[in-house]
């Protein structure tokens, strides 16, 4: 049978905080066994994981996230600036209702 870690037992062999680990854990990039009362990382899942970089997604997801960040913060961009053109004219129109008023 295989040897159950604590988050503790890992935190110790990847020389990162016991907080970095629940960390990754609430994040999904660790799982722990299933079916086990309290938190334990099989070995052999750790063993699998060693060497290779914790990461939730791919170079390629990244990337693909990368550019839909960048096409958002253009689209806010232009919708922040189609809204100020939008309260100018109405506080033209607010202006001449009042100057029509008076």
């Amino acid at each position: 049978m295989t040897k159950l870690l604590t988050q503790q037992d890992l935190a110790e062999r990847w020389q990162v905080s016991v907080r970095a680990i629940e960390n990754w854990r609430k994040e999904g990039i660790l799982e722990p066994c299933k079916g086990v009362p309290v938190i334990r990382f099989s070995e052999d899942y750790i063993a699998k994981l060693e060497g290779v970089e914790l990461k939730k997604t791919s170079p390629l997801q990244v990337r693909k996230l990368e550019i839909e960040i960048k096409r958002l913060r253009q689209e806010n961009e232009e919708l922040k600036r189609t809204l100020a053109r939008i309260s100018a004219e109405a506080s033209k129109v607010y202006i001449m209702e009042k100057e029509e008023v008076s």
